[in-house]
């Protein structure tokens, strides 16, 4: 009986470290890519034009989206599933992209990167999907997406948006628990929308529902639970250049500390990601901040 316990302990373990691991892989990817897109003068001088305005109309859109994807979950799950693969499917053509233009050396190789890489995953995602391509495809899009948005925003926008969307998180989880409805909805109908950290990697997604994820042992984190906050880590990194390290090691750390912090002292029922993970990187953010001050 011990043995078995000390297993199942070990493999809860390995689950929160999963989960860290790819924090750390999706963060580190999304400041490789923005390094590389920043060195393109076109894309450097586009971010001197996004304003505040920008949060208010990401939360809006964000805030719409979530009502018509909850709308038409009721009525045609398949369709929403449809919506969800599609914009998978598009970040990863958009970062295969990047990437190809990063390491190509022709056309052919440019177009074979692309090629290669959005039709495996199309084919993995439709056909043969389980819960290591999702979290795969996962890593891919919030990377693309955290190292675009961190050129586009200074660090001063990227924690008003951090801020606006831990409130906005607390909100749907606790208060309207729409997102909890969503996030039912992804997980019974296979929705690459969010991170499956299982305690066995021979878990089958075709086994898993919403309601028997406690018997798989499994943590599930939203695909936005890691985006936003490595929205402020590119950030950091890229618009303090003479101590970008110290700023996207410490904005970092934070972000995974509150990651270690919602893992080992918030089990057993949903909760809102946000508001941990962005509390810890604004913090880290503002401690390599004091420090350069100091």
């Amino acid at each position: 009986m011990e043995r078995i316990k000390m297993r199942k302990a070990n493999q809860k373990i390995n689950s929160e470290l999963f989960g860290i691991m790819l924090f750390l892989i999706s963060a580190l990817f999304a400041i490789y890519i923005s390094y590389n897109l920043y060195a393109v003068p076109e894309i450097a001088s586009e971010s001197r034009g996004i304003s505040f305005l920008f949060v208010l109309y990401y939360i809006v859109f964000i805030i719409i989206f979530t009502a018509v994807a909850l709308y038409v979950v009721k009525k045609h799950a398949n369709i929403m599933k449809i919506i969800f693969l599609i914009l998978v499917l598009y970040m990863i053509f958009l970062v295969s992209s990047i990437i190809a233009g990063i390491i190509a050396v022709n056309y052919t190789e440019y177009y074979l990167i692309i090629g290669t890489i959005t039709a495996f995953f199309a084919y993995m995602l439709i056909f043969r999907n389980e819960w290591y391509i999702t979290d795969a495809a996962g890593v891919i899009m919030i990377s693309g997406a955290a190292g675009i948005l961190g050129i586009l925003l200074r660090p001063y926008i990227a924690i008003t948006l951090l801020v606006v969307f831990a409130v906005y998180d607390y909100i749907s989880v606790y208060k309207t628990k729409h997102m909890v409805t969503l996030a039912k909805a992804a997980v019974d109908n296979q929705f690459p929308l969010m991170f499956m950290l299982p305690s066995s990697k021979n878990l089958r997604m075709k086994d898993l529902t919403f309601e028997n994820r406690g018997e798989h042992e499994i943590i599930m984190l939203g695909f936005g639970d890691m985006a936003i906050p490595e929205i402020l880590i590119v950030s950091a990194f890229i618009y303090n250049p003479s101590h970008s390290i110290l700023f996207a090691i410490l904005t970092l750390a934070g972000a995974i500390s509150a990651l270690i912090f919602l893992f080992f002292f918030n089990k057993g029922k949903p909760a809102p990601g946000l508001p941990f993970i962005n509390t810890g990187a604004i913090l880290g953010f503002l401690l390599a901040l004091s420090i350069i001050i100091i």
